[in-house]
């Protein structure tokens, strides 16, 4: 009997086993060819535009089941609710509860991002939004555009309150957020009539509060967003930077002797003026500095102050309220200084050898000299040899700082040759480290052939142009090439363009800083106006390429 009881027992702990597993994974029959069709929206509950809704929970039927892992980073109710809903795997379906209370007359919107996927890992081949009414009619406003210069941006929209609202509201949750598509392409659908403000920021941040020290971020042109008289807006385009537009400094060290070095946040470019930066003394005495660039990184400023000292000295960046271009961002660093120099000789640093020299068959392009050290110029004999095979080559030399020395030939480089410089120990006098360590130093450089250049020449279709710019990037290639102003006769040219493919952007640079501004969120400033061509620019070399009645929507 009780071997009786003890198989019944298991072979009713078997049943509710076989049950258990049975009910505990909802899948697809296996088998059959490989499934690359992504899920589809067939269904909702309420239904799309539906009206009067009044209660607290939705679903979504898929066309297929769905990755229950894929959910959670997928949906979104807008706008925000206060209380995240809660979300329910139900196979091809999912179930979405709320936990308070929707308010009344107010649209909202469910948003399903491309991150929803079917248990094949398949994604949703776009974004997905439909919506539903708490009161008797759905907001039919929409917002839609392109954030350019990114390929995973979010796009967040607050619809502004009031007018304290208008300064602070970055500093809550979006009220709508949504992810862009890879070629930048957001939209939002269903708003009410109102006044709204928009930021893009990388799509790893959306949904949060804005920071604006922290975040890279990128604003519209126009001050508000207005839906009121017209409730379908257009063509607000974002750009989004890939770092600050402003610099600071990273860090800044003693090298040797009276010799130092400030590392900024980005590339420094040669036109920029360094007046702003000072360097003061233990005992408050502005020193008298030598800024000079460094070839070998172009984010780094070279400084030589009027003394020795073993002191502190503090670096200084202040901001200059009268001016409406502010490249540098305000700061201060302080680091201790000696009078010790290294006891190495000096050497050289480029050219290296075997490097290639690129030059030009209608310009002489100088071949730069750069040590290790500091050169006392006035005591350098500089008398340096080039040769070509056992030619001579005659050139001019210019010191442009204490580091490097430029040398031009009087008759331009021949193409695809080899050179040798000769360096004598006497040539180089250090400031303060030892002379060349052998008597004679011998580098070898090779010239390339002939770079090969085109020309472009832009007439915007415009009646009234100011301040505009023109900026060209070769294609795939962050770098820009070339940044041109307007000519007199409202066109631009961009001559010695290497041949390639571009891409060509426009912009109003109001504030005169050479590059584009993508907006202050506090104090609010609006973005720079921008316009990207649309078409890649091919450039052929001797070729001159000429674009004519540029349409670039808007009248300065």
């Amino acid at each position: 009997m009780v071997k009786i009881i003890i198989n019944f027992r298991n072979k009713i702990n078997y049943v509710v086993f076989f049950l258990f597993i049975s009910c505990a994974a909802i899948m697809s029959p296996p088998g059959g060819a490989k499934d690359e069709t992504p899920p589809e929206l067939i269904s909702t509950i309420p239904k799309n535009r539906a009206i009067n809704y009044n209660g607290n929970q939705i679903e979504l039927i898929f066309s297929e089941y769905i990755d229950e892992n894929s959910i959670e980073d997928a949906i979104t109710i807008l706008p925000n609710l206060e209380a995240e809903p809660i979300l329910k795997y139900k196979g091809k379906k999912i179930q979405i509860s709320f936990k308070d209370s929707l308010e009344n007359n107010q649209t909202y919107i469910v948003v399903v991002n491309r991150n929803l996927s079917d248990e094949r890992k398949v994604k949703l081949s776009q974004g997905i939004q439909f919506a539903f009414s708490t009161g008797n009619k759905i907001d039919s406003g929409a917002i839609s555009g392109t954030v350019f210069n990114s390929k995973s941006s979010s796009v967040q929209l607050w619809k502004i309150r009031s007018k304290t609202d208008s300064l602070d509201f970055y500093k809550r949750i979006p009220d709508y957020s949504i992810d862009a598509s890879d070629s930048g392409q957001y939209e939002f659908q269903f708003l009410s009539p109102g006044n709204y403000r928009l930021v893009a920021l990388d799509n790893s941040l959306s949904g949060l509060s804005i920071v604006p020290k922290n975040m890279l971020y990128g604003l519209h042109w126009e001050q508000v967003i207005s839906l009121n008289q017209k409730m379908n807006q257009k063509n607000i385009n974002v750009y989004l930077p890939d770092e600050k537009s402003s610099m600071r400094m990273v860090q800044a060290e003693w090298i040797e002797g009276s010799w130092g070095c400030i590392t900024f946040s980005k590339k420094i470019e040669d036109y920029l003026a360094l007046d702003c930066i000072n360097v003061f003394y233990e005992d408050s005495v502005k020193a008298n500095i030598q800024f000079f660039h460094d070839y070998k990184a172009n984010e780094k400023i070279n400084f030589k102050l009027d003394r020795l000292t073993k002191s502190f000295v503090t670096i200084e960046i202040k901001k200059d309220k009268q001016s409406l271009t502010n490249y540098f961002e305000p700061g201060k660093i302080r680091i201790k200084m000696d009078t010790l120099v290294d006891t190495a000789s000096i050497s050289l640093i480029t050219p290296l050898k075997k490097e290639e020299l690129k030059i030009e068959q209608n310009k002489i392009v100088p071949l730069y000299l750069s040590f290790s050290s500091l050169v006392d110029i006035a005591n350098s004999k500089s008398n340096f040899s080039i040769f070509q095979d056992s030619v001579l080559v005659e050139y001019d030399v210019e010191w442009i700082n204490p580091l490097s020395a430029k040398l031009l030939p009087k008759v331009n480089w021949i193409p695809d040759r080899d050179y040798l410089i000769i360096i004598p120990q006497e040539s180089i006098f250090p400031l303060y480290r030892k002379t060349l360590k052998d008597s004679v130093s011998t580098i070898s450089f090779k010239t390339s052939g002939y770079q090969k250049y085109g020309s472009l020449i832009i007439n915007p279709g415009t009646d009234y142009l100011k301040n505009l710019k023109v900026e060209l990037k070769i294609l795939g290639k962050e770098d820009v090439i070339s940044k041109n102003n307007l000519n007199l006769d409202k066109s631009f040219r961009l001559d010695k363009v290497l041949e390639g493919q571009y891409l060509l952007m426009f912009y109003q640079d109001k504030n005169k800083d050479n590059q584009i501004s993508s907006g202050v969120i506090d104090p609010y400033q609006p973005s720079e106006w921008f316009y990207n061509y649309p078409d890649t620019i091919n450039i052929r070399s001797n070729w001159e390429l000429e674009l004519d009645e540029i349409l670039l929507g808007k009248k300065f």
